[in-house]
């Protein structure tokens, strides 16, 4: 606790292990030194996890940090993002009067079995929870059922209420298929490349068949250039057998201009919609 500085709140090098009113301990991926930052990712301690967390009761008194309490929305970012990417996701769902943890997981950093173990550890050092309810993103959906199918503590803690998958790859990525052929890419994006494949997704299981879950697809910039290179080089395409829509209850359309998909108002109001009545419609 000597000093106090900004951070970039972590990217591709520290794991969100812990999270409470904004809060934060983060743990890097590497060194496995935790941090804790608050909601301005200033950094207000550092060591192992135990004094991290000793920390943050602390400065629970000194800044009257208020107890949280009820829903929490889990956000999960795709290969190669970050937490930024639900910016304005998460300032819209704040508004609204949710608890929202976007998470940071090193994606290009390591297989998914280990960002399981971060989350199981994070899942289960939630306090004061009494549900969550997850919103994904690309091949984050990949993580989240291989989370459901492969961890049990945490679920006999509170109950997962809903789940939101925006542009999901559950049939694998016949873009990072073609990447995974060319030893650049896999270096890049890490071994979890290869996992995100049509292939490499059949492995993983499905999501509980009471989970309440709905789709929302967006149209990419990244569709619109990538699409036809993808049709030119994939000349025995390993899709699987079943539908996107076979992983969701509900789905829907939405025309979009933007870059980065959630900064689509329209994409923030389905999921208001769906955390509230269970169904993207107004």
């Amino acid at each position: 606790m000597k000093f106090n500085f900004f951070t970039f709140g972590g990217s591709q090098f520290w794991e969100d292990v812990f999270f409470y009113q904004k809060w934060r301990i983060q743990r890097n991926y590497h060194s496995k030194i935790y941090r804790l930052l608050d909601n301005w990712d200033i950094k207000r301690a550092e060591g192992s996890f135990e004094q991290c967390r000793k920390a943050f009761v602390k400065y629970i008194e000194v800044y009257e940090i208020p107890r949280q309490s009820g829903e929490l929305i889990i956000l999960l970012h795709g290969l190669g993002n970050t937490k930024n990417v639900f910016r304005r996701l998460w300032k819209d769902l704040t508004a609204n009067g949710y608890n929202v943890a976007a998470i940071n997981y090193p994606s290009t950093r390591k297989p998914m079995k280990y960002h399981i173990r971060q989350l199981e550890f994070f899942l289960n050092h939630c306090e004061d929870i009494s549900k969550v309810s997850f919103i994904t993103k690309g091949a984050g959906c990949l993580l989240l059922r291989m989370l459901i199918a492969n961890t049990y503590g945490w679920q006999d803690s509170f109950q997962i209420n809903k789940i939101i998958n925006v542009n999901p790859i559950n049939g694998g990525s016949d873009l990072f298929e073609m990447l995974s052929r060319f030893a650049p890419f896999n270096f890049i994006f890490g071994p979890m490349l290869k996992e995100c494949t049509p292939k490499g997704a059949q492995s993983i299981s499905k999501l509980p068949a009471d989970a309440q879950s709905g789709i929302i697809f967006c149209e990419t910039w990244g569709q619109k250039l990538f699409m036809p290179i993808i049709e030119r080089f994939q000349s025995l395409p390993l899709r699987s057998e079943m539908t996107e829509k076979d992983y969701g209850q509900d789905a829907i359309y939405i025309k979009n201009t933007y870059c980065n998909v959630f900064n689509n108002p329209e994409v923030s109001m389905a999921c208001l919609n769906f955390l509230k009545k269970g169904s993207f419609k107004i």
